[in-house]
């Protein structure tokens, strides 16, 4: 059974548009700039405030970027670097690229006693965390997975 839309006509700035040529999906949507904006800084765990300080505008122009999804050239490049994302995925052409953008991560395993040792180091006072740190430099190290730098003393 088809559905039959109505032929209703809405007044857009003096304008008659036909309401079968009208997006409704796109009218219930936020601009998609601003809602990458948003996901992005949410991400980031940053404020419109520190877009704002960053891109040297102020926060009521980050405001209206959000809310009409309207910016300059200009002003899209320097958001996009300084949310660490390509001009692509901001002005949403390419959603390939925000995956892209994020950082890989690997995992490391640990196994109960290497477990048991990093919970004993998070539960110590300061000065348990000392010792255990003296401790660890001082040890004799084997070919494992050394995964992170330690310092030589010289």
């Amino acid at each position: 059974m088809a559905q039959i839309k109505p032929q209703v006509k809405f007044a857009v700035k003096h304008r008659l548009v036909e309401s079968s040529n009208r997006s409704f999906d796109n009218h219930l949507m936020a601009h998609p700039l601003g809602i990458i904006i948003k996901d992005r800084l949410k991400s980031l765990k940053k404020t419109q405030g520190w877009l704002a300080e960053q891109a040297n505008v102020s926060d009521t122009a980050v405001s209206k970027w959000i809310a009409t999804g309207k910016i300059s050239r200009e002003s899209a490049k320097d958001v996009s670097q300084i949310l660490g994302i390509s001009l692509d995925v901001l002005l949403g052409v390419s959603e390939d690229a925000l995956a892209q953008s994020q950082p890989s991560l690997s995992l490391v395993y640990v196994d109960a006693e290497e477990l048991r040792l990093i919970t004993a180091y998070r539960e110590s006072t300061a000065i348990g965390k000392a010792l255990i740190s003296a401790a660890a430099e001082g040890a004799p190290r084997s070919e494992s997975l050394d995964i992170i730098p330690t310092r030589h003393k010289s």
